[in-house]
């Protein structure tokens, strides 16, 4: 069984203890815990979080790290204090996990570690949790690559059918350092892949949330995530025109641009399909570069891209619409867990929208299945063939006995 906890109080062992007493409350008979999967607000101060969990559930190993946010069946919240568990318990045997400490000697190098080590610890069909700090430093926040990474995975991975999901790790809205928990203590500039027991099958959708604004267009100068020109025009003019806004004007307001490079796989002029598209947040720009830069490092110059709306009602609607055919394709009754990985900028203070599309996913999904659920930078996810970073996006899985 999986028994979910959350608490939303700012004193750190205090919000810990909360959220690990309430999921213990819902024990049957005399379960024992196996493990645990736990996250909090990057404002908490982590070893007194861990301390609070395990002063009611005693000394277990416990994964998971810093979130924006946390969202469970029975509500959500990103103040960046939130605390959110679940608790397994002995008929879910603890899984394998390998850690790499050292992401500031570089991305690949990690991904490697932890490929080489997945690819001993899997079968074929196994599903496979990454989690990783997402800030290098700050400030300017420079982010860790999660597409290098991941490259690095697979230079050493040779399983075909994994299911890899996963997370670059934030602590608040405002890209404050994140940590992450590897089953005794917290850590920073680490990446940890959680090999889930073969007990848990695992049903995956990807809600987005973007359309195109533009013709396509071709990247002409561009250095890591830091682009430069589109159509051989500086970057900014081309945003400014799509938004109708001066450059400068929108330079100058320092907050991440309404808007989104997305590229398209598949056929570039078959119809329209959100799920043929990879999308980077534009997260900076400069004006006297001309420059923006995105979330990530993986489009290269002359790859063919699209200007990308971040449109509130198609974002509610793929999560409407997505949750509930997850949701049918699954036999509830096996139902053991489901987690959501959620793009920060997809929270309502960000994003604009009206309605908190986490709320959608939690109402569908009711009392049915223990549900737990954080506020992401980067979410990673089956898409296209292999397991990728993506920006702008609600990963929800549902994870099945057998």
């Amino acid at each position: 069984m999986t028994y979910i906890g959350i608490s939303h109080d700012t004193d750190s062992e205090k919000a810990g203890r909360e959220a690990a007493a309430l999921a213990k409350n819902q024990f049957k008979n005399k379960e024992t815990i196996s493990w645990v999967l736990a996250f909090c607000g990057g404002r908490h101060e982590a070893d007194s979080v861990l301390e609070g969990i395990r002063s009611e559930l005693g000394d277990v190993a416990i994964y998971g790290g810093a979130t924006a946010g946390i969202i469970t069946n029975d509500s959500l919240g990103y103040t960046g204090y939130e605390c959110g568990l679940a608790v397994f318990t002995s008929a879910s045997p603890a899984p394998e996990v390998v850690v790499n400490n050292n992401l500031k000697a570089g991305e690949f190098e990690a991904g490697k570690e932890i490929g080489l080590a997945l690819d001993e610890l899997t079968n074929e069909g196994d599903t496979v949790l990454i989690f990783y700090t997402n800030l290098r430093s700050t400030p300017p926040p420079v982010l860790y690559t999660g597409s290098t990474l991941m490259d690095g995975i697979y230079a050493e991975l040779n399983k075909d059918t994994l299911n890899i999901i996963g997370s670059g790790l934030v602590g608040d809205f405002t890209f404050s350092p994140s940590f992450i928990f590897d089953g005794r203590r917290a850590v920073e500039h680490s990446v940890m892949g959680i090999v889930l027991p073969e007990v848990f099958t695992s049903h995956t959708t990807i809600m987005h949330g973007c359309k195109p604004i533009s013709s396509f267009k071709e990247i002409t100068r561009i250095d890591g995530p830091v682009l430069y020109e589109l159509d051989g025009r500086p970057a900014t003019d081309v945003f400014s025109e799509m938004l109708g806004i001066d450059s400068k004007e929108l330079c100058n307001s320092k907050i991440p641009f309404i808007v989104t490079l997305g590229k398209k796989y598949g056929e570039q002029y078959a119809p329209f399909d959100e799920q043929m598209y990879v999308n980077r947040l534009v997260i900076d720009s400069n004006h006297e570069e001309g420059s923006v830069t995105i979330f990530e490092a993986d489009f290269q110059q002359g790859d063919i891209v699209q200007v990308m709306s971040r449109d509130n009602q198609l974002m509610v609607e793929s999560v409407d619409k997505g949750t509930a055919e997850l949701l049918e394709t699954i036999d509830l009754g096996n139902a053991e867990f489901a987690l959501y990985i959620d793009c920060a900028g997809r929270a309502s203070a960000l994003s604009g929208s009206e309605t908190e599309e986490a709320d959608i996913v939690r109402k569908i999904i009711g009392e049915s299945i223990p549900f737990l659920g954080f506020y992401s930078g980067v979410e990673i996810a089956p898409l296209l063939g292999r397991s990728r970073p993506l920006d702008w996006t609600g990963v929800l899985t549902v994870f099945t006995n057998g």
